[in-house]
């Protein structure tokens, strides 16, 4: 060390001695060679001056280039740099060295300006990722401990990428919120600025906005639905209304159909109905003049294959003494079945009546039996009646 300051001190007491250098010979003009051939001896031709001149700032240059990128200033001299030079030649050789000192200095800033942004980048990409995780987890961190293996830059950016995805979620709760009430009130999409600048608002915004325009669209094909029920169950002929358009029009004639196979169903139940009723086939009024549903009418009328074996069951249960009025569990809910076994169950007494008579004369006990029998059979009734009505 002792050594390097000796040359550098020998150095200095040359560039004093020699004349000073021409302000236009600055650091920052490294091809200021012909100006400086200006000062040249009548010697030396121009073109070796020159030469001469750009070799020793070359020379300079990467000596300070190596020495300022170390951030250690003459690092790279030693005892005999600058002896074998005029102070001339070691005034050029200088300024080559301040020059890429200089340069040297700016290269290791920038590199390490940019690890540190990189540092940064990966560190802020790493915790908005996991701060994104934990939002939707529920389990967001108040605090946020360091990674002892990572950079202190990297640590800082996690953090500002931890912070700004909390605060991004925060506000994509808003815009979707924001989105939805618009979907319901418009049919088309504006994103207001504070979410358009950020994909994860701009998204929530969109989606709360389109699941409000599916509920929307829902809620209107369940209400032409509903009317195209309505139309095709009254049998009127389709019309689909002007407002419905594509899948609007399509839940109309959906419903138009589901209310014609309905109108058809219920109006054939009424023909199976009406089997226990009626003897024969007799067509509505009301359907005279609708000769598609007198057809499914018909259809049910002559479906019903439980007319005779219920009529029958009803008029033995009413004959047999001391049976009790029972209606099979298959018919209970049948209004019109539970009417026709009533009938037959009650000619199925009368009949029983007659023939417990007949066999009575003959004991001399007619009237009283009579008696007895018409008294249990009114209770009986009552009871009977009673229970069907509930």
């Amino acid at each position: 060390m002792k050594k390097k300051l000796a040359v550098i001190s020998t150095a200095c007491l040359l560039i004093l001695a020699s004349d000073p250098i021409p302000s236009y010979a600055t650091p920052d003009s490294p091809d200021s060679s012909s100006d400086v051939l200006e000062q040249s001896t009548d010697v030396d031709t121009t073109e070796d001056v020159k030469a001469i001149f750009d070799s020793l700032y070359q020379e300079g240059y990467s000596l300070g280039e190596e020495d300022g990128y170390a951030e250690k200033k003459f690092e790279q001299f030693d005892q005999t740099t600058g002896l074998d030079k005029s102070s001339e030649e070691f005034t050029w050789f200088m300024m080559g060295y301040t020059v890429g000192y200089k340069k040297g200095q700016q290269q290791k800033e920038e590199e390490l300006k940019t690890e540190q942004e990189n540092e940064m980048a990966a560190g802020e990409e790493e915790g908005y990722q996991q701060g994104i995780l934990d939002y939707k987890h529920a389990t967001i961190q108040s605090e946020i401990d360091p990674f002892p293996s990572k950079s202190s830059d990297w640590n800082k950016g996690y953090v500002q990428g931890y912070k700004k995805a909390i605060s991004l979620m925060d506000l994509s709760v808003k815009a979707k919120k924001e989105g939805y009430d618009q979907g319901l009130e418009n049919d088309s999409m504006s994103v207001p600025s504070m979410y358009d600048d950020e994909d994860v608002t701009r998204q929530a915004f969109t989606e709360g906005f389109e699941t409000a325009q599916a509920e929307v669209l829902n809620h209107q094909k369940k209400q032409f639905e509903k009317q195209g029920y309505v139309q095709g169950y009254h049998d009127l002929s389709l019309e689909v209304p002007a407002e419905a358009e594509g899948e609007l029009q399509t839940a109309f004639e959906q419903g138009y159909e589901k209310g014609q196979k309905q109108k058809q169903k219920d109006v054939k139940a009424d023909g199976y109905d009406s089997a226990f009723t009626y003897q024969t086939y007799r067509a509505p009024k009301s359907l005279q003049d609708k000769p598609e549903l007198v057809k499914w009418y018909k259809a049910g009328f002559y479906s019903n294959k439980d007319v005779k074996s219920l009529q029958q069951k009803a008029y033995k249960d009413g004959w047999k003494l001391g049976k009790e009025m029972s209606v099979p569990k298959k018919y209970k809910q049948n209004k019109a079945a539970v009417a026709m076994y009533k009938k037959y169950f009650e000619q199925g007494q009368k009949k029983q009546d007659k023939t417990v008579s007949h066999i009575l004369l003959g004991s001399g006990i007619v009237l009283t039996l009579v008696a007895l029998i018409t008294l249990w059979r009114l209770r009986r009734r009552k009871n009977e009646e009673t229970t069907l009505d509930s």
